[in-house]
């Protein structure tokens, strides 16, 4: 039997992308970048949203990065919900999106912590949104569930 056919996204230049984060201490966390161009079957050039060059500190990074590294943007909809205790979600923090879990509410406010990091910080709704993972071309919700 024949392993099932993995579906393969195909990114255009321009396109609003994540770019998953392999260096010691941000291993798992997603920076926003575009498409700056397509290399061969399984590179792009992208240029971050928000990281900077280390060589011209004004201007933002751009680097080569494998497609198994990239996803598009979730929806926006994921954002400004009301999150409930053991949830999983992502935190916007240093530049980037960063897994967490939800331990507890005050307000509008949630505690969220850390595995990676051992850490446990407060942020505003508005810096959450629900924690999805782009498994073969399709998003996949914590309850196991496709969009």
């Amino acid at each position: 039997m024949r392993p099932p056919v993995r579906s393969r996204v195909r990114f255009q230049i321009g396109q609003k992308v994540e770019v998953c984060g392999k260096e010691e201490g941000f291993f798992g966390s997603y920076y926003e970048a575009t498409i700056v161009s397509c290399v061969g079957n399984s590179c792009y050039l992208v240029q971050y949203k928000n990281l900077l060059s280390a060589t011209e500190p004004n201007k933002p990074l751009v680097e080569m990065v494998k497609l198994k590294d990239l996803r598009p943007i979730p929806s926006e909809d994921l954002g400004s919900h009301e999150f409930i205790v053991n949830q999983n979600v992502d935190v916007f923090d240093n530049d980037g999106w960063w897994v967490g879990k939800i331990t507890s509410k005050r307000g509008s406010r949630y505690s969220v912590y850390f595995s990676s990091t051992n850490e446990e910080i407060v942020y505003p709704s508005s810096q959450i949104r629900v924690h999805v993972d782009w498994i073969d071309g399709s998003w996949v919700y914590q309850d196991g569930n496709q969009q």
